[in-house]
């Protein structure tokens, strides 16, 4: 018995009464313009017909997987909601995103990960600066694959295209100085110190902040991980002066520091903001939530995530939408070497102030 032949892409356009591009458009959810009729005329066709792309065949005749992967340090709050948003937006030009954790860069499972993209042909990479190494990204690049970083600092021009940083340093410039205004006798930086690149950002933004305010300024940098919270919160009230002279200003590297200073100022009976205002960044969902809410920085996920992508589907040759075109001709006027440094908002609570 002769097997019926399945049908094609030519058979769709002739049900639907279109050309074989516009079907191609339809089924590869390509943003061009088309009206929501014709659209749905293809997917009726294709319905009808029990079409199904044969996407083996379409990859090896445009050398294409039509796959991204995305590698980062772990999977919880920004991280998580970096994936999410890069996900929809590259899917927006017909990609799959593929996700994977660096797992503490574990060097095993780094390694895995990079064998498994090189076998998967991934068009395209976005890497995280903590998540994957110079050597391993060198590799990748080796293989031509377009790669794009995020918050990553000093990475080599020849290795990385692109790095699409949030301005870690300006926000904690900003930071510093809004404690200062506000009366705080002492100012002080509790970081993580495996945050590496981040936490070196952090520093230099809130050193050069305390600077802007005079030599004479009592300020300190204390490390959670070596510290402990109640170490860094004693270090921090026996930083100089005399409670009388105002309260103590504490910047945390991330909102979850910031949260757990707060209990054991409760713990202790210690007032906030009137003998300690704090000051987090991520602007996590439990800032506002807490008792008093926590002054923070916004992470402008939606805006980095649209940026990346933007750089990484130009990397590939694709037509950008006059939305990303747009935005990315307005960022690529503020870049530095090939770097970019996007702003980040302040959101003040009743950490820092009373209310």
């Amino acid at each position: 018995m002769k097997r019926e032949k399945p049908p094609t892409i030519v058979d769709v356009a002739a049900e639907a009464g279109v050309s074989i591009a516009t079907v191609s458009n339809v089924i590869n959810r390509r943003k061009v313009p088309m009206s929501p009729e014709t659209i749905r005329r293809v997917e009726e066709a294709i319905t009808r017909l029990g079409y199904r792309r044969n996407v083996m065949a379409t990859n090896l005749s445009r050398r294409r997987s039509q796959e991204l992967g995305l590698i980062l340090p772990h999977f919880g709050g920004y991280y998580g909601r970096f994936a999410e948003k890069l996900e929809q937006k590259v899917h927006g030009y017909g990609y799959h995103l593929s996700v994977f954790s660096a797992a503490g860069m574990d060097p095993e499972i780094e390694q895995r990960h990079l064998e498994h993209l090189l076998q998967r042909r991934v068009d395209g990479l976005v890497s995280h600066g903590l998540a994957m190494s110079i050597p391993s990204t060198m590799q990748l690049a080796g293989e031509g694959t377009p790669l794009v970083i995020f918050n990553g600092w000093n990475w080599p021009g020849d290795v990385v295209k692109w790095a699409v940083n949030l301005d870690f340093a300006g926000a904690s410039r900003e930071a510093a100085g809004y404690l200062l205004a506000r009366g705080c006798r002492t100012v002080v930086y509790a970081g993580r110190r495996h945050g590496m690149g981040a936490n070196e950002q952090r520093i230099a933004g809130f050193l050069a902040g305390v600077a802007e305010h005079g030599s004479e300024v009592a300020h300190a940098l204390l490390d959670a991980g070596e510290l402990g919270v109640a170490g860094v919160l004693e270090a921090a009230l026996s930083v100089g002066g005399s409670a009388s002279a105002g309260p103590v200003g504490i910047y945390t590297f991330n909102d979850a520091l910031a949260l757990e200073l707060l209990a054991e100022c409760h713990e202790r009976g210690i007032r906030v903001p009137d003998e300690v205002q704090l000051i987090g960044m991520d602007n996590e969902p439990f800032a506002k939530a807490a008792f008093p809410s926590l002054t923070s920085f916004e992470m402008p996920v939606d805006l980095q995530t649209s940026l990346v992508a933007a750089f990484l589907i130009k990397q590939l040759g694709e037509a950008l939408d006059e939305a990303d075109e747009a935005l990315l001709e307005q960022y690529l006027a503020q870049t530095v070497g090939h770097e970019l440094l996007i702003p980040m908002a302040m959101v003040v609570r009743n950490s820092t102030q009373s209310g």
